[in-house]
């Protein structure tokens, strides 16, 4: 396998979730803005306004409660599919090698995985929340494998200054 197909195999995983998650109306195309709210979700939690900043609303209100469910079902396979994606990669990436890209991908995944879970949420009727945490569950592995991801990159770039303050001594 090359460099480059490989590198890719995350960024095309998160690609696809939010292609799906675009064309089913619970997600909505990245842009410059989305990737810092997602940068600020994933430091300081999710707030009200990072969800609700979106102008487009996932059209649940009055659709059949069976449609709903297809799309949570169809969202948690995409989210498992991006973290068996991430997981998979994370484990087979040299240690070296900069995961910076992918970190801001699964950023992004992560983010509209939140906000299609918050949209499901409230397009749900009473009596129908427990259908909501199998996505839940899925979001959380998102996340998990986002952390790590994360701290794989916090440690890259503190190494560098470490060894720095270690040989000036």
């Amino acid at each position: 396998m090359s460099q480059a197909d490989d590198t890719n195999v995350v960024e095309r995983a998160v690609e696809r979730l939010k292609t799906a998650f675009a064309s089913r109306g619970f997600g909505a195309n990245a842009s410059q803005r989305k990737m810092e709210a997602a940068a600020d979700m994933l430091l300081n939690g999710l707030s009200a306004r990072t969800v609700s900043d979106e102008a487009s609303v996932y059209p649940g209100e009055g659709k059949p409660v069976s449609l709903i469910l297809e799309d949570i079902e169809v969202a948690k396979g995409h989210v498992e599919q991006t973290r068996r994606a991430a997981e998979i990669y994370f484990e087979v990436a040299p240690p070296d090698r900069d995961l910076g890209d992918e970190l801001d991908s699964l950023q992004a995944a992560l983010l509209a995985s939140e906000r299609a879970s918050r949209l499901f949420a409230q397009a749900l009727p009473e009596g129908h929340e427990a259908e909501l945490e199998p996505l839940r569950q899925s979001v959380d592995g998102l996340r998990r494998i986002t952390d790590s991801f994360g701290d794989r990159v916090r440690r890259a770039h503190a190494a560098p200054v470490s060894a720095e303050a270690t040989s000036v001594g």
